[in-house]
């Protein structure tokens, strides 16, 4: 992939014996960790980093197992461990405290970080964010409860499975065509239905549902970002989220779905900037 701005670099970084992908971008300003979801991975974010990037330093990561950060045989994948990993991640960057700004499964990860290592997150964003009770969401469950058979599936077939389920996943269709190919590409490796099926089993709303209670208390720049048609983390979760966070500021995008990220990076671009403007 060409990436589409000149002073970024992707590494992997060791944290705790994993090793995690990490596209980073800009030369100065606070730092901005962006977290993304499932089945997705850093190339979510192609196209918010170069509106950040002039202001910050970014970090787009790949989460253990996802994109390409292998995770080893037998490493948890859950939400908690992932937040774990990225509180260690920022330690082996030298990242005192970041703006963690995170999509679907990274919204949930970004609330557990906020809520146990709150002197870390010096903004927190969600965007169309797991949350509460309300996930894993349709289309996951419905591959969660087919876990076993996705295991199994040849990789092909798995392609053929995610790409027309992703771009039901999108406002608008004409960006949907390079993003899909992002996402399905990492899964047709060999062994990536084993690893998709791994991550579909860790799926558990106990994580979001534990955090939850301590939300009103967080003290801290939030921005809360959410499709209007988002049919999965359906928006009255993006309302409850920004009543429940003190001060949180709410963005309504109509003419968004699930991957806001992907169909709307202008916007999330605009919130990750005023993250960092208060940070």
């Amino acid at each position: 992939m060409t990436l589409p701005i000149g002073s970024t670099r992707l590494v992997h970084v060791d944290v705790g014996g994993c090793r995690l992908n990490v596209w980073e971008a800009g030369d100065s300003g606070p730092a901005v960790l962006l977290v993304h979801g499932i089945p997705t991975n850093h190339r979510l974010w192609r196209d918010v980093v170069p509106a950040v990037a002039g202001h910050a330093r970014v970090f787009a990561v790949d989460m253990l197992g996802y994109g390409d950060s292998p995770a080893p045989a037998g490493h948890p994948v859950d939400l908690a461990s992932q937040a774990a990993l990225l509180v260690g991640l920022m330690d082996a960057l030298g990242l005192d405290r970041a703006v963690v700004v995170g999509h679907d499964l990274g919204g949930g990860v970004a609330q557990i970080m906020a809520v146990t290592n709150g002197g870390r997150v010096a903004g927190l964003g969600v965007v169309d964010g797991v949350c509460y009770d309300g996930w894993p969401v349709p289309l996951v469950r419905a591959m969660k409860a087919a876990w076993p058979l996705v295991a199994q599936l040849p990789p092909p077939a798995l392609g053929a499975l995610l790409r027309p389920a992703l771009r039901t996943l999108f406002a608008h269709q004409e960006r949907a065509g390079t993003f899909v190919e992002d996402v399905v590409g990492p899964w047709l490796r060999p062994g990536g239905p084993r690893q998709l099926a791994r991550h579909l089993r860790s799926l558990d709303s106990v994580y979001t549902q534990t955090v939850a209670p301590f939300l009103p208390r967080l003290q801290l720049p939030v921005e809360v970002v959410w499709g209007r048609q988002d049919h999965q983390m359906k928006p009255r979760y993006g309302q409850r989220l920004a009543d429940d966070l003190p001060g949180a500021r709410l963005t309504w995008v109509d003419d968004a779905s699930h991957l806001v990220p992907a169909d709307r990076p202008d916007v999330v671009a605009e919130a990750v900037l005023r993250l960092v403007a208060r940070a």
